[in-house]
């Protein structure tokens, strides 16, 4: 699984275009990730891409009943908006019409690593949580720091 970190200045051009920046495609493994993505809308209603063959693998882990309950009710917006999408020779990858509508986005956007997933906001909106968590970064530093030095201490 590729870890997806860094961010990322872009434009969507007029043909709904997003350019997945080349310091992010090194950083997946085609044989583990695959070349293509996976996007959704995320549940801050920025668009998300997943590695396809990650995504796959996400898929088989979730438990499905072959009779729909209570907490399986709404996955079928979960399988229905999500799209394959796959990049051209430069990179871009074409957002899908009705994601792109769905989607809190602009024309100037940044592409952010999260862990396994890039996430796809509006600059201004990306700006804004960043000096919001500037704030206390600090001290999340410091609680990460923590947490390994315990679980060092431990294992």
């Amino acid at each position: 699984m590729a870890l997806l970190f860094g961010e990322i200045e872009t434009k969507v051009d007029a043909k709904h275009r997003l350019a997945i920046g080349l310091a992010f495609r090194e950083l997946l493994h085609p044989e583990q990730d695959g070349r293509d993505f996976i996007m959704i809308l995320g549940p801050d209603r920025h668009l998300w891409l997943y590695p396809e063959l990650y995504y796959r693998r996400l898929l088989r882990t979730m438990r499905r009943s072959p009779l729909p309950t209570r907490d399986s009710a709404h996955f079928n917006l979960f399988f229905g908006m999500a799209a394959l999408v796959r990049p051209d020779a430069q990179g871009r990858v074409v957002i899908p019409p009705k994601l792109l509508s769905r989607a809190n986005t602009s024309e100037s956007v940044t592409v952010v690593g999260n862990d396994d997933h890039l996430e796809i906001w509006p600059t201004d909106e990306w700006e804004r949580h960043v000096e919001e968590g500037l704030k206390t970064y600090g001290e999340m530093l410091f609680q990460a720091a923590e947490r390994m030095n315990a679980e060092s201490a431990t294992g």
